[in-house]
């Protein structure tokens, strides 16, 4: 487990999940990918999937996400929200423009967004390439 995710106390668990689950269910897209990657960060913070709370609008997660103080916390929330939205490989406009809006409410700047998306896209071209180098006859 990250040391950083470790450290947090339930409330902050709770938040991160929380976060992650309305990516999940009010993206375009749902795939079995997220959901795994839902259920893998449960386990990791050790919070069964029954307990987390469902956020239905931006405005209610902006609001959890508002009683968070440690700006680290916050952008590791971000961190693994767009991870969430690349797990299969499937980021529409709208998700993007969403964490976008989010991050501008919580004080989270644009261009450390970029900073997340463009390592992300680092990611999924990495594994693309291992992929490739996997299958290609030489």
């Amino acid at each position: 487990m990250n040391q950083l995710l470790n450290a947090w106390n339930e409330k902050e668990k709770q938040i991160y999940l929380a976060a992650l689950s309305y990516v999940l269910t009010t993206g375009d897209t749902k795939s079995e990918q997220r959901r795994e990657f839902m259920k893998n960060k449960a386990r990791e913070v050790k919070i069964p999937l029954a307990q987390i709370k469902k956020v239905k609008t931006s405005e209610e997660l902006i609001a959890m996400l508002g009683q968070i103080h440690n700006i680290k916390i916050k952008r590791f929330i971000v961190r693994d929200m767009i991870l969430m939205t690349l797990a299969d490989h499937d980021l529409t406009d709208s998700e993007m423009h969403n964490i976008y809006d989010i991050c501008a409410a919580i004080d989270i700047k644009p261009e450390k967004v970029d900073d997340f998306f463009l390592w992300a896209a680092k990611g999924l071209e990495w594994q693309i390439e291992g992929n490739r180098l996997v299958e290609e006859d030489i």
